[in-house]
């Protein structure tokens, strides 16, 4: 469910009851989700994190975090997303919202073309 942030929940975040949680739409102010809490026992919940793909995209996530905290990586992919938001907006076309969304995205699609 999506609603409209309003000033009134402005601090509204967390846990709402024990199936539901509430968290702000990452890059959108505006807007709130209610979600459903995963319902998952703790051997469900080790055999997730073990499969390929969870481990792959924790690996991307590892990266990711190592860059934005390297301040010589983090520059240099910096001036490659400011140049790439210049490109974007000369040619009228999207690209991720923050540094953080636009390195998950160059090393996820580096990783599938390879």
């Amino acid at each position: 469910m999506k609603a409209k942030w309003a000033h009134i929940v402005e601090e509204l975040r967390g846990s709402m009851d024990s199936r539901h949680y509430a968290r702000r739409i990452p890059g959108n102010g505006e807007y709130g989700a209610i979600c459903s809490k995963p319902e998952l026992n703790k051997k469900t919940r080790k055999a997730k994190a073990e499969h390929p793909t969870a481990r792959r995209f924790a690996e991307l996530m590892a990266e990711t975090k190592a860059i934005l905290h390297d301040p010589e990586r983090k520059a240099e992919w910096q001036a490659r997303y400011d140049e790439a938001v210049r490109k974007a907006r000369k040619h009228n076309k999207p690209i991720q919202g923050r540094l953080y969304d636009y390195i998950k995205h160059e090393l996820s699609a580096k990783r599938v073309n390879n």
